[in-house]
């Protein structure tokens, strides 16, 4: 094994742990010092390598500089993918082009603008932005957008100004894209041959991705590893045959040329689906394993898999952030862990005889590769495809033997076919009708309750401790053993009651909804919810993007009460698809909802807790009409005051009702026109939590409400800087725990500013 390769590979991986990476002039230390290692220690010269290279590729790829002759800075870039588009709304990715001809690594934009022209990958385009950093919002179960942007070198975003395009779709791509559009429009799989044929996934329908989902074969609709190592073996199979009929006495010969010709054919596929960073991993990979094994070098799989994986985080040592390399090395990690020690078949068996000896193999590796990836699914996207196992042992055949070789083949003809100006349909027709089966099956699974069973972390974690105590039972012995009862303590401890944890002890999270409202109180397993933050459009809802699967995340699988304070959209957008989640939830508010319990003044009692409704005394519109809601343990308590102003503030005070608080959400996310000081007096909090967005444009909290809070010697926290916070309250005090800060202190969950690097806290 090489050291120096395993020290690179294991420190680099260890990143997505470390709080913050090393200041550019440590880092050129530290490469220096690296270099000098490797006389003494080739591993710790790797792992110094790792620690150096990790923070000046970041330095390089996420300082920017525009023109600095134009204010707001403009950037002349190529649209690569088209994100998302409504009426004359686009969302998408461009990749900007630098002046001079070195520029490594690519540097990504995802952008939003308004446009009726209609605008096509390849275009080249100059923009004139408002540029915004990546920081996103950050929750527990959520899917980390910030940690995804970095992944694809996405370095900012930026609402469009003006634009221009400057040239056409450039390259053979882009135009092979267009005219391959046009003629799969009419096939009712055309929108999965596109993925298979250029790797564009853009156009799959809703109905496809929710089938592709629910059965765990999304994989095989995204040209990666999979793809590129079944066409690699039809060409290298059907090479040897012809080339062993031809020049049967040339073995060593035939094997280089039949390689080489893999290549090829693997590179032109790559190039031709986009060569996107996943892809270009599996071309990596591929090409390493291959080579490697003609000059016959480094015999063990492991250690190709090795070369592979330090090529790749060599080229791309963000990659790790990115679920592709997770499930694409570990699959062929498990395939070859479990197939290194099998025995080739008796040259006796006749061929039957093999045949069914191939299919238990493939049984076998079919079942532990399910099984191990559903466990990485798991942890990566917070649930599991209960069904994923019936459709791969199925489709990954099916498309290994026919699909994926049939795809390759009917591009290539439908390429000859354009350049000769003869139409070649019948590829594409038999390409649609292979997919066909997967598709249909689609509409079977949707008759099917539990398509997708959302877990809580902590199933998910002890699921793996006991995945890996079965491991050890199997391959362990002597003293080993007994760590066997230890792996499995996780598994048995989850299966405990909710009832048996801490009576007394209740959670409050302030969630990351941006510039909004969403508030969950946890007790032993069920939750009361105030606001759920906002909606925008027809598929965008923080209650579907963050509440549900937070969650989940949590285990909490009852959902009591959902307290809607006002109409105002940052409060109340998710209201419907919480309600359609959670049909037996009781509603408060002063909202039109059948059977829901106004907020007139009354007090109600949930889990052990006092939930104490102190306004409206009437309904009325606007932010004065917030329901205000104080829940207390008898000792502790927590006022959530919605958006009322100084007016509804002094209505409260007036009717003498108990604003007394330990924590307090601030009024209207820190407005100037609330938190007034009579108000804050007679709350008098000890903590003062903020939900307002990370740079948000009304710049809340304002600096004089922050001051007024520090003059009363309030502790404060805001979700724009913190991400989630979450509060526990027990007996021993309160403990203020956010995202960012303790719960995944990690670099890549820090803040960033557009343009630049550095230690962002």
């Amino acid at each position: 094994m090489n050291r120096f390769m395993f020290g690179y590979c294991a420190t680099l991986i260890s990143a997505l742990l470390w709080p913050t990476l090393p200041t550019f002039p440590l880092a050129c230390a530290v490469l220096v010092i690296a270099v000098i290692m490797l006389k003494w220690s080739k591993l710790l010269a790797g792992s110094l390598l790792a620690i150096a290279w990790m923070s000046l590729f970041c330095h390089q790829l996420l300082v920017f500089t525009s023109d600095k002759s134009s204010e707001p800075p403009s950037v002349r870039g190529e649209i690569i993918s088209l994100v998302y588009r409504n009426g004359d709304w686009i969302n998408a990715d461009i990749r900007i082009l630098a002046d001079h001809p070195f520029h490594f690594p690519d540097k990504y934009l995802r952008l939003r603008w308004q446009s009726e022209q209609k605008v096509a990958i390849g275009e080249v385009w100059q923009f004139t932005l408002a540029p915004k950093p990546i920081t996103s919002v950050l929750n527990q179960g959520e899917f980390n957008q910030q940690a995804y942007l970095l992944s694809k070198h996405i370095i900012g975003k930026g609402r469009v100004i003006a634009a221009k395009r400057l040239l056409p779709p450039q390259g053979m791509r882009a135009k092979l894209l267009t005219k391959l559009r046009q003629d799969l429009a009419s096939l009712a799989n055309g929108d999965l041959m596109l993925a298979l044929m250029l790797g564009d996934k853009q156009q799959i329908s809703d109905a496809h991705w929710q089938g592709l989902r629910q059965s765990g074969t999304g994989h095989l609709v995204t040209i990666s590893g999979l793809h590129l190592s079944v066409l690699a073996i039809w060409v290298m199979g059907l090479g040897g045959y012809l080339l062993g009929r031809l020049t049967p006495r040339l073995g060593l010969g035939n094997r280089q040329a039949i390689a080489l010709v893999a290549l090829i054919c693997c590179g032109l596929y790559a190039f031709l689906a986009g060569l996107g960073l996943p892809t270009q991993r599996a071309l990596i990979m591929l090409v390493m394993v291959i080579l490697l094994g003609l000059i016959r070098r480094y015999a063990s799989p492991f250690e190709r898999l090795l070369w592979a994986l330090f090529i790749v985080l060599l080229l791309d040592p963000l990659s790790i952030l990115g679920a592709g390399l997770w499930l694409s090395f570990g699959a062929l990690a498990i395939i070859l862990w479990f197939t290194q020690s099998w025995p080739a078949p008796d040259e006796r068996l006749s061929s039957w005889q093999r045949l069914k000896w191939r299919l238990k193999q493939m049984w076998q590796i079919q079942w532990r590769l399910s099984l191990s990836l559903g466990l990485l699914q798991g942890l990566l996207f917070g649930g599991f495809a209960p069904y994923a196992l019936i459709f791969n042992l199925i489709f990954v055949p099916w498309f290994s033997l026919v699909v994926i070789p049939l795809s390759f083949m009917a591009l290539i003809t439908w390429i000859i076919g354009i350049y000769l100006g003869v139409s070649v349909s019948l590829p594409l027709y038999l390409l649609d009708l292979a997919i066909s089966p997967m598709t249909l099956a689609f509409d079977w699974l949707g008759e099917l309750p539990l398509h997708w069973l959302p877990a809580s972390m902590q199933l998910v974690s002890a699921l793996v401790f006991g995945l890996l105590g079965l491991i050890l039972w199997r391959l362990a012995s002597g003293a080993w053993r007994w760590m066997i009862p230890v792996l499995f303590m996780p598994l048995c401890l989850w299966f405990l009651p909710q009832r048996l944890t801490d009576p007394k002890s209740w959670q409050v999270h302030l969630l990351d909804v941006g510039q909004g409202l969403s508030l969950v109180v946890e007790k032993q397993g069920r939750a009361l919810i105030y606001d759920t933050g906002a909606a925008f459009g027809e598929h965008f809802s923080y209650a579907d993007r963050v509440i549900v699967p937070f969650l989940h995340y949590r285990g909490i699988g009852e959902l009591d009460y959902l307290v809607l304070s006002h109409s105002d959209n940052d409060h109340a957008g998710g209201a419907d698809y919480l309600l359609g989640r959670y049909p037996k939830v009781k509603l408060v508010t002063d909202l039109s909802y059948p059977g829901a319990i106004d907020c007139r003044p009354k007090s109600l009692n949930w889990q052990g807790l006092r939930l104490e409704i102190l306004g409206p005394r009437e309904p009325q519109p606007g932010n004065n009409g917030s329901c205000v809601v104080r829940i207390s343990d008898g000792r502790r308590s927590v006022l959530i005051p919605g958006d009322i102003e100084s007016e509804g503030e002094q209505s409260l005070l007036t009717q003498s009702a108990e604003v007394g608080s330990t924590v307090l959400i601030a009024a209207h996310h820190g407005s100037n026109t609330s938190s007034s000081g009579a108000f804050i007096r007679a709350s008098a909090p000890g903590i003062v939590l903020y939900a307002a967005g990370f740079n948000n444009r009304y710049g809340f909290p304002k600096a004089e409400v922050v001051r007024r809070f520090r003059d009363q010697k309030a502790l404060q926290y805001s979700t724009g800087d913190n991400g989630q916070l979450s509060l526990k309250l027990d007996e021993q005090g309160i403990t203020v725990l956010g995202y960012r800060r303790d719960l995944a202190p990690f670099w890549y969950n820090q803040r960033f500013e557009f343009g630049e690097f550095g230690n962002p806290e």
